[in-house]
């Protein structure tokens, strides 16, 4: 099986990642190669870990897709793979317009909501098989698409943490002090929720005086004043004490694995960027043990399970009392924590993510 994989965007977030999992756990001769449609961070993540992508810099406009397409057909897809798996949306576009009479099969798979209704329906035609992350994301597809669309859920390998170290990162990112600690994980934008936390927090605080918050993720770049807003309304809302703002840190998965609640409260824009589908953060807080609390939106629910606690999108004082209500309760703690692990473990393994993904695979081939 030879496969070219086309990846839409080159940062480091939850496709990516999924792409970088599926390609260190398929056999080394599967890969044929790997394009990035734009430059960046993951393109370098690939090269150290011995992949060196081909870059096509793709812009937006219709004129820019199809120069792109035009640049993969004449240039990694000339000796015609078996398959090309299209790592979201404009990665589909891109290889079903440069697969267009050659009979190559692409897959692919769909991680967010980006482009709902007519053009995701659209690009869906040029695909041979539809891959949702959730059930959830496939939901815009109609009748006709049923036969070619499936739903793999992203998968990981249960992490060994020590969870003395874990707590202790937590306690020093904390400021020194043991209390309860709320973790928010993720590029600092809107569309993570920063500032949904922070307008919870005082009413968190209130019930739970020596409660913390830690928000761990760098700045994102095309949105440098919302970091400036959730400095600023940290400072309002007399809450500087209590909300720690680390920055990117490699230790990451130690600060979800101590900390007390893993919170997800994802503000989505009217394009649907910014729903979470399947979210790798809460897949590992499961795995790790640490209870999530998050916004009843996207592919959450499906995620979580019972073994979450989810409020209304945007209902900040309903967040507030989940969080309290969890911080308050070790038992109920425990119950979440149990639940999540053997969640993981018994739905959202790796292997079982790349099995479905091999069979997928071979049946596109083989039609």
């Amino acid at each position: 099986m030879r496969i070219t994989f086309v990846s839409s965007h080159a940062k480091l977030g939850g496709a990516e990642r999924y792409l970088e999992i599926l390609l260190g756990k398929l056999p080394d001769e599967w890969t044929r190669e790997v394009v990035c449609l734009e430059d960046g961070p993951f393109v370098e993540r690939l090269g150290a870990l011995g992949s060196a992508p081909v870059v096509i810099t793709t812009s937006r406009h219709g004129r820019g897709i199809v120069r792109s397409a035009w640049r993969l057909r004449r240039g990694p897809l000339r000796n015609r793979p078996d398959v090309v798996h299209a790592n979201n949306l404009k990665a589909a576009l891109v290889a079903g317009l440069a697969t267009l009479g050659t009979g190559v099969p692409v897959v692919w798979v769909k991680h967010d909501f980006t482009s709902d209704g007519k053009l995701a329906r659209l690009v869906g035609r040029l695909a041979t098989r539809i891959v949702g992350v959730a059930e959830v994301v496939t939901r815009t597809f109609g009748p006709t698409s049923a036969g070619k669309v499936q739903v793999v859920h992203n998968g990981i390998e249960p992490p060994s943490i020590d969870e003395a170290s874990a707590r202790a990162a937590v306690v020093g990112a904390a400021g020194g002090t043991d209390g309860p600690v709320v973790a928010l994980v993720g590029r600092v934008h809107p569309w993570k929720g920063q500032l949904e936390l922070v307008e919870a927090a005082p009413a968190v605080v209130a019930a739970i005086p020596e409660a913390r918050f830690l928000l761990a993720g760098s700045d994102d770049p095309t949105t440098p004043d919302y970091a400036e807003r959730v400095r600023t309304r940290i400072d309002e809302l007399g809450l500087s004490d209590g909300f720690h703002l680390l920055g990117h840190r490699s230790d990451a998965l130690d600060l979800i694995a101590g900390a007390d609640v893993l919170v997800v409260p994802s503000v989505p824009d009217e394009s649907g960027g910014g729903r979470d589908a399947f979210p790798f953060v809460g897949l590992e807080a499961m795995s790790v043990g640490t209870p999530v609390v998050a916004y009843y939106d996207g592919g959450l629910p499906e995620l979580l399970g019972d073994c979450g606690r989810s409020v209304p999108p945007s209902d900040r004082a309903g967040l507030a009392r989940a969080l309290v209500e969890v911080l308050s309760d070790a038992e109920e703690r425990k119950r979440m924590a149990d639940c999540g692990r053997r969640r993981v473990e018994e739905n959202f393994s790796i292997d079982a993510m790349v099995a479905k993904m091999t069979k997928i695979y071979e049946s596109a081939a083989r039609r």
